[in-house]
């Protein structure tokens, strides 16, 4: 389940405080145009919105055999991670 972090937040300490909980997350969209393909097409593409979205964005565990109880722990970490 991909979030947005608010802009005040750093993603790797939120990253770092839910790993210690025990809650694993992962970063799956970045920015297109900064893969070498594009680069190499389109050299100095700058997309400002993309690549604020791509630093803020993380992935949360979602998957079908969570349990309400699972869910409620990501949310409650990431919580916890975002109040600090």
């Amino acid at each position: 389940m991909p979030v947005v972090l608010p802009a005040s937040v750093g993603r790797e300490t939120v990253i770092g405080a839910m790993r210690e909980s025990g809650v694993q997350t992962s970063v799956h969209y970045p920015p297109s145009h900064e893969f070498s393909f594009y680069r190499d097409l389109f050299p100095g593409v700058r997309l400002p919105i993309t690549e604020e979205f791509a630093r803020r964005e993380l992935t949360l565990p979602l998957h079908p055999k969570m349990m309400l109880a699972d869910v409620d722990r990501v949310v409650e970490t990431l919580t916890r991670a975002l109040a600090n």
